[in-house]
């Protein structure tokens, strides 16, 4: 009985922390006693979707210390990132509500759950990560034919307000990028490889570094139609990907989440507008 409530402890910080749990192994024990004591009063289900029960959330805001940033990677990954570190007013101007405390580990679940097709009516915000606050989920997507005018009136707003904002897309199986960087209210550039004549704007100083390196002339998108350039094109989105331009500007929660990042805050899961 106890080595079957020892594993217990320890599937349930594996899924508040992943492998590398940030506490000792005794208090891993302490903590998954405390999972199975609210799990024995109702409800538990730290890796589904929906938001904990009352006594769940009490235990999350407690035990959710020193959670470094992790990456939150599927194979298909929506983010926007604001200068700065106002989460609260971040996520007022985006409407996103009750902000439930959370790690790394269970919001990568839920990003990848969602980016799946779950309905999961959430996001993660993190807190500040090296100077900037990412809010990652499928309702972020700057490429989505039916919301990325929305998406681009909701990354100026945040501009105007915090500076500098930016909102990505890319799909981990070669399906594609898009980058939208918006400042002081206004685009500068938003690309998109799925939909080339939706892009605006002039290519970025690193969009033209690797337009240099291939001997591209122009904007990528004035070749979408060239079938002379489909190699060299190929070639330049492989290089400049979302990932690469969001890990230059500002993060790349895909695989590129600093873990010596200067982190001030709270990542937590919050509501999306209906």
């Amino acid at each position: 009985m106890k080595l079957r409530r020892s594993m217990t402890c320890c599937r349930i910080s594996r899924r508040l922390y992943g492998e590398q749990p940030p506490i000792s192994l005794s208090a891993i024990d302490v903590i998954g006693e405390a999972c199975i004591s609210v799990r024995s009063r109702g409800p538990f289900d730290l890796g589904g979707c929906g938001f904990p029960a009352l006594a769940e959330r009490s235990y999350l805001a407690g035990v959710i210390v020193d959670d470094r940033p992790q990456p939150l990677d599927s194979c298909w990954n929506y983010w926007l990132c604001i200068a700065g570190g106002d989460q609260a007013g971040i996520m007022g101007m985006l409407g996103l509500t009750d902000p439930q405390p959370t790690t790394y580990a269970l919001a990568r679940d839920m990003v990848d759950d969602a980016s799946h097709g779950r309905d999961t009516g959430m996001v993660c915000v993190t807190g500040e990560i090296n100077g900037w606050t990412a809010v990652v989920g499928p309702w972020c997507n700057p490429a989505d034919s039916s919301r990325r005018e929305e998406v681009r009136l909701l990354v100026e707003a945040l501009s105007g307000a915090y500076g500098e904002a930016h909102a990505f897309y890319w799909g981990a199986q070669g399906d594609g990028s898009t980058w939208l960087i918006a400042r002081d209210g206004h685009t500068v550039r938003r690309y998109n490889s799925l939909a080339p004549w939706t892009s605006l704007g002039d290519p970025l100083p690193i969009e033209q570094h690797y337009l240099d390196q291939f001997n591209i002339p122009g904007r990528p998108e004035d070749h979408a139609d060239d079938d002379d350039m489909y190699d060299d094109i190929y070639e330049f989105e492989f290089a400049c990907s979302a990932q690469k331009v969001a890990e230059t500007l500002s993060l790349d929660v895909v695989w590129g989440m600093p873990a010596d990042a200067d982190v001030r805050g709270q990542a937590v899961l919050a509501r999306v507008p209906d």
